[in-house]
């Protein structure tokens, strides 16, 4: 009977997993991971019970959840036998670590579909996890995959916390956006906009632009365009919209930057505006609507946002376009070439596209 595989199983409260389910995950990882072959046998739902801290109805239950998918067959004076299945055994692991704020986020639910369409393809296994702020919730779950041993995990917006965990850990890490990491030899996929600022300015300039306002809410850490407008000639300066307390994220950013704006004098007004938060965006063309603001003619707009997304207005928006899609493509090549053999590339750069539209027009 095949039970040393059960030394490597761990099992961390997080109050997502149930014990029951963590052990049935880790059984079919076995599997597929040709840890476990067709034709071994299992403990006996006794051992798994006694082994594992279940009940011997839950441990009957992960048996029979593994029966009904296929995973394992009871024989007769035998046991439970793991079946051969017309899968081919996983080449690695990767996980993907996001925070919990930016769970619901279209640019990193795009990033993570991209990774896992193209490392399944390549016959990796692909989990996301989350990690929180929150002192209550923290890295728990983070700390409880690494328990599985990934072979790369990809970070979105680490924090000093997530990076020293991973270190303790000893697994192989690539960092996409956020601060750069502060240890030589962390890899880092950085965010630049300094193309897409540079033809920003360039437009400005055959404009005839003289003020830009760049506008950002708070806490939210941006590309700044001011060295290039300065040395443009074109005097710039920011506007943090403050968070309100009681609203969702998104909600509250639109509605404090609706606020903000329907209460500026027509006069503090500059030439262009330059969002970069599309929520922010929404809650001030919402406001200039109802003020009667007009866009190009009264002030030009530009926005960050996704490509095909983006805030809702009658005309197309001139913009900073993020392919989510492309940036996605770019990190699973390189956690590919993390996960192959020989000499690993530097990092890819992840940009914006300038492009035009009809408020602020070429």
């Amino acid at each position: 009977m095949n039970s040393d595989f059960l030394k490597n199983f761990h099992y961390t409260p997080d109050g997502a997993t149930t014990l029951a389910d963590a052990l049935c995950g880790f059984i079919k990882d076995e599997i597929a991971y040709g840890r476990l072959k067709a034709g071994d046998t299992i403990p006996t739902i006794k051992e798994l019970s006694e082994a594992c801290g279940l009940t011997f109805r839950v441990a009957r239950g992960v048996v029979e959840q593994l029966a009904r998918e296929g995973y394992v067959r009871s024989r007769p004076r035998v046991g439970t036998v793991v079946m051969q299945r017309d899968v081919t055994a996983l080449r690695g692991r990767v996980l993907f670590a996001l925070p919990d704020v930016d769970a619901c986020s279209y640019h990193v639910t795009t990033i993570a579909d991209a990774l896992r369409h193209r490392l399944g393809a390549s016959g990796y296994a692909f989990s996301t996890v989350v990690f929180s702020l929150d002192k209550h919730i923290g890295l728990t779950f983070l700390k409880h995959e690494l328990t599985r041993t990934p072979d790369v995990v990809v970070v979105m917006y680490s924090t000093p916390a997530v990076r020293r965990c991973l270190r303790t850990a000893g697994v192989r890490s690539v960092f996409v956006y956020g601060d750069k990491p502060e240890i030589d030899g962390e890899r880092w996929i950085r965010f630049s906009a300094e193309e897409a600022i540079g033809n920003f300015a360039a437009h400005c300039v055959r404009a005839g632009v003289k003020r830009v306002m760049q506008v950002r809410f708070e806490g939210n850490d941006t590309p700044d365009a001011c060295s290039a407008l300065a040395e443009s000639g074109i005097a710039s300066r920011w506007m943090i919209v403050p968070r309100l307390d009681g609203l969702g994220r998104y909600e509250g950013i639109e509605r404090s930057a609706y606020n903000l704006f329907m209460d500026m004098q027509r006069s503090k007004f500059p030439d262009v505006i330059l969002f970069w938060d599309d929520f922010v965006a929404q809650g001030v063309l919402t406001a200039f609507l109802r003020r009667g603001i007009r866009m190009p003619e009264d002030v030009k707009i530009v926005t960050l946002s996704n490509r095909g997304l983006g805030p809702v207005y009658s005309e197309p928006l001139t913009r900073f376009e993020c392919d989510a899609a492309e940036s996605g493509e770019k990190i699973s090549s390189y956690a590919l070439s993390l996960l192959a053999k020989g000499r690993v590339p530097p990092p890819p750069v992840i940009s914006p596209h300038y492009v035009f539209g009809r408020t602020f027009p070429y």
